[in-house]
Order: C-alpha cells, then sequence, then structure tokens
C-alpha cells in the first residue's frame, strides 16, 4: 500500500507545474555537442527559481500565457528553418503540446488568447485560431485585452479600431498607435510621434499623457505595470545594430510624468509578485564559446529603477529571451484509486 502511495505521489509530481511560477519564458541552452532548442521555462519573481516546462526537439518562441492559465501558446517552425510558420499550445499541467496551425508566410507576432483560441498577426493581417483559421482585419499591429474579449487594432496608419474576437467593430480612436492594454481592460495607451498617451475606454477620453524627449527616436509602449501606474517605454537602443538589435528603456511615472532610465535589452516587462516594481529585462546578446562555435547569449536580470540594482535570475551558456506575464493554472483533478 505505502509503494503504491510512494508511485501516486512520484507520478502527480511529473505532471503538475512547478508554482508560484509568474513568469514564462524561452530558454535555449547551448551543448557542446548536438543539436539544443529553445524551450518553455517558468520563473518564481519572488524566490528567482526557474524551472523547465517543455522539453521536446522543437523551437519554442514567444510564448504567450491564456488569461486562465490553462494554455501557453508559442510559435514554432519546421526543422531547420527560424521562421515561426507554426502556431503551438502547451498545457503546462499535463507538459502536452500540439500543433494547432501552419501558417504560409509565417507569424509576426502572437497575441495569446483562451484555452480555446488564440490571435496572431503576419505581414497580411490580423487572425483568428479556434479550430479553424479566420482573417479578423488587414491591419499590422493589435493588441489583446487582458481578459482576451476585445482587441485594439491598427486598421489604419496612426488610428486605432476596437474590434471583438468575432470580428465585430467598435469605435475607432485617432493619433494612437502601438496600443498596449492595463491590466484592468479600462484603459489604452499608444503614441502619437513623441507624445505617449493614456486613454480612458469606458469614458472615451485621454486621462494622461507624456512628450517623450529623452530621444529623437520615436517611442514604443512595452507594457503596463500590474498595478496600473507606471508604463515602461522603449525607443531604438543606443548600441543596437543588426546582429544584437536591442531598445533602451524608461519607466514613465503616469501620474507625475516622470521618466527614469532602466537599461538596454532586447524585450523587457514589469515583474509581477513580490518583485513588482522591478524591471525584467533580456539583455543585450554576446558571443561566448560553446564547444567549438561562437553561439549568442543573453541573460534575464531584475532591475530595481530606483536604485539600477540589477539581480541575475537567468544566465551561463543560454539565449533567455521573451519573458511575459502568466497566472498560475489550477492543477489536474485527478480521480483516487483505490
Amino acid at each position: 500500500m505505502l509503494k503504491r502511495l510512494w508511485l501516486f505521489v512520484f507520478v502527480a509530481l511529473l505532471t503538475t507545474p512547478c508554482y508560484p511560477a509568474d513568469v514564462a519564458f524561452g530558454r535555449r541552452v547551448y551543448t557542446g555537442a548536438g543539436r539544443s532548442y529553445g524551450q518553455i521555462w517558468t520563473l518564481d519573481t519572488g524566490s528567482r527559481q526557474i524551472v523547465q516546462l517543455s522539453r521536446s526537439a522543437r523551437r519554442h518562441a514567444a510564448p504567450a500565457c491564456s488569461s486562465d492559465g490553462a494554455r501557453i501558446w508559442f510559435l514554432s517552425g519546421a526543422f531547420g528553418d527560424e521562421s515561426n510558420t507554426e502556431l503551438w499550445w502547451f498545457d503546462p499541467r499535463t507538459r502536452g503540446e500540439k500543433l494547432a496551425v501552419r501558417v504560409g508566410g509565417g507569424i509576426v507576432s502572437l497575441l495569446g488568447g483562451t484555452e480555446g483560441r488564440a490571435f496572431f498577426t503576419t505581414d497580411g493581417g490580423l487572425y483568428r485560431w479556434d479550430g479553424r483559421l479566420t482573417k479578423l482585419a488587414s491591419g499590422a499591429g493589435a493588441a489583446l485585452a487582458p481578459d482576451a474579449r476585445s482587441l485594439a487594432v491598427e486598421t489604419q496608419m496612426g488610428s486605432v479600431t476596437m474590434m471583438e474576437p468575432g470580428g465585430a467593430r467598435g469605435r475607432t480612436i485617432e493619433k494612437c498607435s502601438g496600443p498596449v492594454w492595463s491590466p484592468d481592460g479600462r484603459r489604452l495607451v499608444c503614441v502619437a510621434g513623441q507624445t505617449v498617451r493614456v486613454l480612458n475606454l469606458p469614458a472615451g477620453v485621454e486621462a494622461a499623457h507624456a512628450e517623450f524627449a529623452q530621444r529623437t527616436t520615436p517611442p514604443a509602449v512595452a507594457d503596463f505595470s500590474p498595478d496600473g501606474t507606471r508604463l515602461l517605454v522603449a525607443t531604438v537602443g543606443a548600441n543596437h545594430s543588426s546582429t544584437s538589435p536591442q531598445s533602451d528603456f524608461w519607466v514613465l511615472e503616469i501620474a507625475t510624468g516622470k521618466w527614469t532610465f532602466v537599461g538596454p535589452g532586447q524585450s523587457a516587462l514589469f515583474a509581477p509578485g513580490k518583485a513588482a516594481g522591478a524591471v525584467l529585462l533580456a539583455s543585450p546578446r554576446e558571443l561566448r564559446p560553446v564547444g567549438k562555435v561562437q553561439e549568442w547569449v543573453s541573460q534575464l536580470l531584475l532591475v530595481d529603477p530606483a536604485t539600477h540594482a540589477q539581480t541575475l535570475v537567468a544566465a551561463g551558456a543560454t539565449a533567455n529571451v521573451e519573458p511575459c506575464r502568466c497566472a498560475p493554472a489550477a492543477p489536474v483533478k485527478r480521480t483516487a484509486k483505490h
């Protein structure tokens, strides 16, 4: 009886993800021999513990968690092809993954979704997959609301149209590009030239704005803080190059208009949970010898904008990229066998 109990515990540990992880990210661990693949890993920003979720001979790029934590959508492609031509989903509770659809020409941006559907953009427009592929708009840019019940779509240059998941269109917001939703879904932030605008959606008015005078290059909003008080804003990095693309990031306090420089990186977001206030930064890449070849490596840092203190959370002979916030998935209910 005791032996059977230990077997049940062992199986449960294998199939239950190591939560309370609150971030998912892509991580490729280089080896001296053989081919390695980017996998999905999780990070608990409180304890800074990282855990590998996926383990398959396939690229796992641009992970995006569903709002209920039941799915982690990701992009992949054929062996030897770095283009993202396939949409997949990963179940963090069972560790199973499945191909949803192949897309000719490739996927540009994965917006996220729910357990049953996902949204993404290609060079040709915005698409929904829910068992079949449906084109929703010809706009190149879009953002999905946190509850996945609405989209903000750049249907024309410099304007955003609100849209339901089924494709029905609502009002259009002029002088608005690069939309990003607030965590509660009640505000939308976008840019108009060098101006960062915060829009109150229920009231249909601009709630705040700030001029980006830190650089002459145009700003882009990267993230809205979980508490709704700050924005993470990026522009073309001072050390940007074609072989090491990167941005420079600032934090904007919405209420005061204060700007604080964070640092350079490939991507960034506000850290959730116990690390609230910090910015999770995927640092610039560098070449490092791995076996007989040179590989591009990168690291994840927790950066305190107030003090500029940096805490290393993922490094080594690895590429750590594309972090996203995730809600823990409810464990799979199992029927006890007697």
